[in-house]
């Protein structure tokens, strides 16, 4: 019995110590043709949006297959491969066309230039390049020590507002976070850099304020939107009779002079917006699927066309051979 207790106890020890870890696995999806072809792929890890000129991305079943699915515009999927820099692997629910991960999901492949990049931390760090400071010294904090019962925020990116992991108290080890580059935002808080720390990746930790879960967004914020399909056109109403036209009242008085009213304060927007091409209407995404079922139903009624031919020479020669 004790050393079922003892074997139960090291299991637990060894799963604790994997869970950091397991964010670092590479992800692959369920499909034939990425592990047919794994040395021509390679590994992306990102985020991108649905933008076709047509309203729609096809998602092909494989990238030479004329079988596909629309996927209508301002979708957000992850891709983790892409074949020969053209084709990327994503995976969604047939039924809500919506992005999904292995339970119940189908695997479909689209073309890369009808798609955009969700704005994540490539892309913050592409745009500015000349900001970061790759090579700094001890005094500008070269890692991060953490206080004891405080939660630790870390973001998508500097001025993003969107915190990607929380470091709560309990899984706190000790271990200073290094920081490989340095950013200044434009409010004039320091940001650390870390490509790499027990299996997390891609961590941006506001130096100055690392404790703070709620940091606004900011001018280095970047939000993609995409407009609906314009509503399908309707009949106009019926012209109506002209209104008898009335005399005016006579006047009573000078009316006093009341003030105009007043514009109502708009928030500025933060940051800047990348807008996507609009969606197609539901009417065009049908068609669309109709149009691209593929050839597999044509190929079997072609094959049963075959047969039938095939038996029917058969037996019009078993049939002269008796006469």
């Amino acid at each position: 019995m004790k050393r079922l207790a003892s074997l139960l106890v090291l299991a637990a020890l060894i799963c604790a110590l994997a869970l950091p870890a397991a964010a670092d696995v590479a992800y692959m999806p369920r499909d034939n043709f990425i592990e047919k072809h794994w040395d021509e792929c390679s590994y992306v890890n990102r985020w991108f949006w649905t933008n076709g000129e047509a309203g729609y991305v096809l998602a092909h079943k494989t990238p030479d297959s004329k079988e596909a699915t629309p996927l209508p515009n301002g979708g957000k999927y992850y891709i983790s491969n892409v074949y020969q820099g053209k084709w990327g692997v994503l995976e969604y629910d047939p039924d809500t066309l919506e992005n999904t991960l292995w339970n119940g999901s189908v695997s479909g492949w689209v073309e890369m230039s009808e798609m955009v990049a969700d704005y994540d931390n490539e892309s913050f760090m592409a745009d500015h390049s000349k900001e970061l400071v790759w090579e700094h010294t001890a005094a500008e904090a070269a890692a991060l020590e953490w206080e004891k019962g405080e939660s630790l925020y870390a973001y998508k990116y500097p001025g993003s507002g969107e915190v990607t992991e929380t470091f709560d108290p309990e899984w706190h080890r000790g271990d200073p976070i290094p920081f490989s580059a340095l950013f200044t935002d434009p409010a004039g808080r320091r940001w650390g850099y870390c490509d790499y720390f027990y299996g997390w990746r891609n961590l941006w930790i506001c130096i100055d304020d690392p404790y703070n879960g709620a940091l606004p967004p900011d001018e280095n914020c970047v939000t993609i939107v995409t407009r609906p399909a314009a509503p399908a056109p309707t009949e106009p109403p019926a012209p109506t009779e002209p209104p008898t036209p009335t005399e005016p009242p006579e006047p009573t008085g000078t009316p006093e002079p009341t003030e105009a009213p007043k514009p109502s304060p708009t928030a500025a927007p933060v940051g800047k917006t990348v807008e996507l091409t609009p969606s197609a209407d539901p009417q065009t995404l049908q068609q669309a699927a109709k149009d691209n079922r593929g050839s597999g139903p044509y190929i079997a009624a072609g094959a049963c066309g075959v047969v039938v031919v095939a038996a029917a020479v058969l037996l019009a020669a078993l049939r002269k051979k008796r006469k």
